[in-house]
């Protein structure tokens, strides 16, 4: 499942940005393309709820540089306005849509953090339990 949310998030980020932006998924040491997207979860969990139903919260940070421009803060301010919208849905692989909550940024050094908290509820499949080989019982009533 966060392969695909992280499939989703990578594939609106090229949708609202295009392919003059990189988009890293993993840590990269020499090379870097400016101006690029770093996408990465921070801590996603889940909560056992009632039966076989699981709520599961995947938080991301999307950090953007900019790169060379005349005003960096000025794009930084402008991507961060295109993200709140633009990462409200994302579509999975399915078709279906999740919701991002929580959405906020803060820039710090040039760089634009961006978190964004896509939940769910799950349902796990109900674990298959082997039958038994066989069964013999005693019906033999004691007396003393």
């Amino acid at each position: 499942m966060l392969n695909d949310i992280m499939d989703a998030v990578t594939r609106r980020l090229n949708e609202l940005f295009g392919d003059g932006y990189e988009i890293y998924t993993d840590a990269v040491g020499q090379g870097l393309t400016e101006p690029c997207f770093f996408v990465r979860f921070l801590e996603p969990s889940e909560k056992p709820m009632i039966g076989r139903r699981y709520y599961r919260e995947a938080a991301m940070c999307i950090q953007h540089l900019p790169g060379d421009t005349v005003q960096p803060s000025r794009e930084l301010n402008r991507v961060a306005d295109i993200l709140m919208d633009g990462l409200e849905y994302i579509t999975l692989g399915d078709g279906s849509l999740l919701r991002g909550n929580g959405r906020s940024h803060r820039t710090e050094d040039g760089v634009l953090t961006f978190f964004v908290s896509y939940n769910m509820f799950i349902m796990k499949p109900e674990p298959q339990e082997e039958p038994m080989e066989g069964l013999e019982a005693s019906t033999q009533l004691r007396r003393s």
